[in-house]
């Protein structure tokens, strides 16, 4: 029984004497013809360890060896130097009735016409590559993922509309915006869908003399991730099927002088994008169950709190589940954000130390702590910070039905358990009796 060690050695002499047989030395002939003798899968398997180029050389061994390099179970292609060539097959693969497309590279060119109609593809992903405006209808009667990474379109917003208004099963759509170059990224983001259940929409770059906006109508969206640092126009329809949801933007908005008292538009497009996700067109409450929330979009919303007269938070009464960042000196926002969330059961707090004030005493208590939360983790604590003993010691003293307080420590701070922090985190009263503190 040959080990896997000896096995790939065999296989490598076998293939240097494919090699020698390629260069013209003629060594497959020297004492007869052994390696031609070999089952199929045994030579197909000496002809993976060949480049493809060279792999096909050997069909002109001899009749047995003609055909071999077809079933070797992997291709060594370049796109690089097969560009054109690789461009030409999209066309023919898709003719062929392919359900699953992946095209990825690093040289971007537009794909071929015959991408926008296809009764077959189930998945299509397309990543630095071109799209022209179709010529007619797009028609995709059973595509449903379709992931678009920096992209390239011949012409603004219309291109990918006419895409999406052809995708009538659609359910699982990225996009991952390009880079500004003038003439290349479209200014007006507008997706339309009956069937979509997810949408991830990210856009990280920061640039000046653009106005981008986004606007998204999906009455059957249950997933949306919505991570935009550049939009400052957002206008959100028909969510009324959302149960999860993750913000990541700032709404375009440059702390201090965007946020100054003078600007109200600004404040309440942050209002208003709130809003939108927490009652429907027809006046309903969502039912967003899972909201997740950046340190950058709490940034913002602590500052208009700090700038208006009114919150600019609405009522969340189906979120039950809550995931936010925020820093030391901003967690005064916190009791007013958990007044919008009355029935929440599960907090999850990033906590990230600033160099502004420590957090002073919290007074105000929220519902939520009354009478519904059952679970607080806060991540990130470090032994030797207040604002991370305020917490705990807030927490515990003021929710009642409180029954996991989970800390998880830096991992350059974690304490043993008889360390002064944890000795004084028992001292703590414990407004609910039933509260387990578990430590990371």
């Amino acid at each position: 029984m040959f080990t896997q060690e000896s096995q790939f050695n065999i296989f490598r002499v076998l293939y240097d004497a494919v090699v020698f047989e390629i260069l013209g030395f003629g060594f497959l002939t020297l004492g007869g013809d052994r390696i031609s003798e070999l089952p199929d899968s045994s030579r197909s398997q000496i002809l993976l360890l060949l480049t493809t180029k060279d792999s096909i050389k050997t069909s002109v061994l001899s009749t047995r060896w003609r055909d071999i390099w077809l079933h070797v179970p992997g291709l060594d292609l370049r796109v690089d130097d097969l560009l054109l060539m690789f461009l030409e097959w999209i066309g023919p693969s898709v003719e062929r009735r392919i359900q699953h497309l992946d095209v990825e590279t690093d040289i971007v060119s537009c794909m071929p016409q015959n991408i926008y109609k296809s009764n077959t593809l189930v998945s299509l992903k397309l990543v630095a590559v071109g799209l022209e405006t179709p010529n007619s209808d797009v028609s995709l009667p059973c595509l449903k993922i379709f992931p678009l990474e920096h992209i390239l379109y011949d012409d603004d917003s219309l291109t990918l509309e006419k895409l999406i208004s052809g995708c009538s099963v659609l359910e699982d759509f990225t996009m991952i915006r390009q880079t500004y170059t003038p003439g290349t990224v479209m200014l007006s983001l507008r997706m339309r869908s009956q069937s979509l259940k997810s949408f991830r929409l990210t856009f990280e770059y920061t640039m000046e003399g653009a106005d981008f906006s986004v606007e998204i109508d999906a009455p059957k969206l249950k997933y949306l991730s919505f991570k935009d640092k550049q939009s400052d126009k957002i206008v959100i329809k028909n969510l009324s099927s959302l149960l999860k949801i993750d913000i990541d933007t700032e709404f375009h908005a440059k702390y201090g002088d965007a946020l100054d008292p003078k600007e109200r538009m600004k404040r309440y497009t942050i209002s208003d994008f709130l809003t939108d996700i927490c009652i429907t067109r027809c006046g309903t409450l969502s039912n967003v169950k899972h909201m997740i929330i950046s340190q950058r979009t709490v940034e913002v919303c602590y500052i208009v709190c700090s700038l208006s007269i009114f919150n600019p938070i609405p009522i969340f009464d189906n979120l039950y589940r809550l995931q936010a960042a925020s820093c030391s000196y901003m967690l005064q926002l916190l009791p007013i954000f958990l007044e919008s969330c009355p029935n929440l059961k599960d907090l999850v707090l990033d906590c990230f130390v600033s160099t502004e004030p420590e957090l002073t005493e919290l007074s105000y208590v929220p519902q939520c702590l009354l009478s519904s939360l059952e679970s607080f983790e806060i991540r990130g604590l470090s032994m030797d910070e207040e604002t991370g003993k305020k917490l705990v010691r807030y927490f515990l003293e003021n929710s009642v039905l409180l029954k996991k307080l989970i800390l998880r420590f830096k991992d350059y701070s974690i304490p043993n358990y008889d360390s002064d922090i944890l000795k004084g985190i028992r001292t703590f009263t414990k407004r609910s009796h039933k509260c387990q503190i578990i430590i990371h």
